[in-house]
C-alpha cells in the first residue's frame, strides 16, 4: 500500500511539473526552461518584434538639430543599460504566475527594450559600440536631410520673351522664381544700399527712362558725378559682358559694382550686407528665397533675376520681319536697307542690335585726358579707347548717346556714327567700311526713321513698398 502510495504522489508530482512547467527546479539546474521559448523573454529577443523598435530609437537620437550625446544619455533603456548582460540575466527570474500575462503586454516591452544578443557575452561590448557609433553616423547623414527640408521653395517663374528676341539666358545657379524676382525688385528701388541712403539702382536706371538716365553722365552719393553715361537695363540679360568696358561678365556680378563704387553709392559690400540683414523683413525675404541670411551673392542672383524680366520686343520692326509689311514706313524701310548695306549692322547686329564687341569710335579721345576704356581692364594698349557696342533697341528713348553722354541727339549720334568715328590713333578699323559707304545726310535721316522703329514694349514699373 506504501509503495503504491508513494507511486501516486510521484505521478500527481511529475503532473503537476509538466503542466506548471515547473521553473524553480529547472533554475536550481542551471537550465533555460523550454517554455521559455514563447514566454516573455523570448519576446523581448524575438526579431519580428524587437528589431522594429530599435530603428525607431535610433532615428529619434539622431533627428537633426538636436544634441547626439544629450539624445544617449537620456534614453538608457534602449541604447545603453538594455544591452547588458545583467539585465538580459534577469530576465527569465519572474515565476510562471508573473509570466502567463505577458503575451498582452509584449509589445510595450518590445517598444522599451532593443533585441537582446542570444549570447551575453557579446551584448556586453557590441551594443556599446553600437550606442557610441550609431549616433554619429546618423549626424553625418541627417545635415544633407535637413538641407534638403530647409532648401527655399519658390514659385517657377517663366520668362515671356517678347516678339523679336531669342531665348532668355538663365544661369543654371539662378533659377527665375516669382519670390526671387519680387526680392530682386525691391533692393532694386532700395536707397538703403547706398552709403548715405540716397542713390539706388533706378536712380541711375529709371523705368520711367527706359531704365536709363536722361543726363551725360551719373550722380552719385554727396552729389558726386561720375564720367559715363548710365546704360539701359532692357535687355542687358542678353549681354555677354556688363558696363561700357565689360569688367562684369554676369549681371551678378554686375549688381555688386555701383555699391562698392565711391562715386556711386559708396558703400562697402559688408556694410550693405549688415545694413540688410538689420532689417527683419529683408532678413525673412532672403531666407524664404535663398533659405540663408543676406548675403552678397544672394544680393546679386535677386537684383539680376529682377533685370532679366526686363526686355523690350515686338517693335515695328519685329513685326515687320514676322510678314506685316505695314509695320515700317517707306522712311523705316529705306533706313534699313541703309544700316544693312553701309556695315551697320556688322557691329550693331540684330536682333539684339550690339555684337557686345569692343571698339573705339574716337568719342572723347580728344580730352585732355581721354577714358582708357576697355584698357583700363585688359591692360592692352590696342584696347585704348574700346567701349562695347551699345544695343539698338530703345534707343530712341535713352538720349544722351555714347560712353560719356557726349551727343545730346539721336541725329548727331548717327551723324558721328555714319562718318565712320573720329579719326585718333585708336580709331578701329571696323569703322572703315562704313566710311566708304559715303551716307548721305538724307540717308541719315532714314537711319534716324529706322532706329525709332526699334522701340517697342519694356515694363513700366512702380517702386514697391519697402520694408
Amino acid at each position: 500500500m506504501l509503495e503504491k502510495t508513494l507511486i501516486r504522489w510521484l505521478v500527481c508530482l511529475i503532473a503537476v511539473a509538466f503542466l506548471t512547467g515547473c521553473p524553480k527546479p529547472a533554475t536550481e539546474r542551471g537550465q533555460k526552461p523550454a517554455a521559455h521559448t514563447t514566454g516573455p523573454a523570448a519576446g523581448a529577443a524575438a526579431p519580428s518584434t524587437a528589431e522594429p523598435a530599435a530603428p525607431s530609437t535610433t532615428e529619434q537620437a539622431a533627428q537633426p538639430g538636436e544634441a547626439q550625446p544629450a539624445a544617449q544619455s537620456q534614453q538608457p533603456a534602449s541604447s545603453e543599460e538594455a544591452p547588458k548582460p545583467e539585465a538580459q540575466e534577469a530576465a527569465p527570474a519572474p515565476t510562471q504566475q508573473e509570466a502567463m500575462p505577458a503575451p498582452e503586454t509584449t509589445p510595450p516591452a518590445a517598444e522599451s527594450q532593443p533585441a537582446q544578443p542570444v549570447a551575453p557575452q557579446e551584448s556586453a561590448e557590441k551594443p556599446k559600440e553600437e550606442a557610441s557609433s550609431t549616433p554619429a553616423e546618423k549626424p553625418a547623414a541627417s545635415p544633407p536631410a535637413e538641407a534638403q527640408s530647409a532648401a527655399p521653395q519658390g514659385t517657377p517663374y517663366e520668362v515671356k520673351v517678347p516678339l523679336g528676341l531669342p531665348p532668355l539666358p538663365i544661369p543654371e545657379d539662378n533659377p527665375m522664381t516669382v519670390e526671387k524676382i519680387e526680392l530682386g525688385k525691391m533692393l532694386y528701388f532700395d536707397k538703403r544700399v547706398s552709403a548715405d541712403g540716397s542713390v539706388s539702382c533706378a536712380t541711375c536706371h529709371d523705368p520711367n527712362m527706359a531704365w536709363a538716365e536722361h543726363t551725360p553722365t551719373s550722380k552719385g552719393i554727396h552729389g558726386q558725378v561720375g564720367t559715363r553715361n548710365a546704360p539701359t537695363v532692357i535687355n542687358a540679360a542678353y549681354a555677354t559682358s556688363q558696363f561700357w568696358d565689360g569688367r562684369a561678365k554676369t549681371l551678378e556680378e554686375q549688381a555688386l559694382g555701383p555699391v562698392a563704387n565711391p562715386t556711386e553709392m559708396g558703400h562697402t559690400i559688408e556694410g550693405m550686407v549688415q545694413s540688410l540683414d538689420g532689417i527683419p523683413q529683408y532678413k525673412e525675404l532672403f531666407q524664404k528665397v535663398f533659405g540663408t541670411g543676406v548675403t552678397p551673392e544672394n544680393f546679386a542672383k535677386a537684383i539680376a533675376a529682377f533685370e532679366r524680366t526686363v526686355l523690350s520686343g515686338n517693335s515695328p520692326y519685329d513685326r515687320y520681319r514676322a510678314g506685316d509689311q505695314n509695320a515700317l514706313t517707306e522712311a523705316q524701310k529705306r533706313g534699313l536697307k541703309v544700316f544693312e548695306e553701309s556695315g551697320c549692322a556688322d557691329c550693331h547686329t540684330p536682333p539684339l542690335f550690339s555684337s557686345y564687341e569692343f571698339y573705339n569710335a574716337g568719342v572723347g579721345m580728344n580730352k585732355e585726358k581721354p577714358d582708357e576704356g576697355r584698357k583700363a581692364v585688359t591692360g592692352k594698349d590696342e584696347d585704348f579707347g574700346k567701349f562695347r557696342v551699345p544695343s539698338l533697341r530703345e534707343v530712341a528713348n535713352t538720349a544722351p548717346y555714347f560712353h560719356d553722354g557726349s551727343a545730346a541727339t539721336l541725329e548727331e549720334a548717327v551723324a558721328v556714327m555714319a562718318a565712320g568715328g573720329i579719326d585718333n590713333p585708336h580709331r578701329s578699323q571696323e569703322f572703315d567700311t562704313v566710311r566708304e559707304a559715303k551716307i548721305t545726310p538724307e540717308q541719315q535721316k532714314d537711319l534716324v526713321e529706322f532706329l525709332k522703329a526699334l522701340s517697342g514694349e519694356y515694363p513700366k514699373i512702380e517702386p514697391p513698398q519697402l520694408p
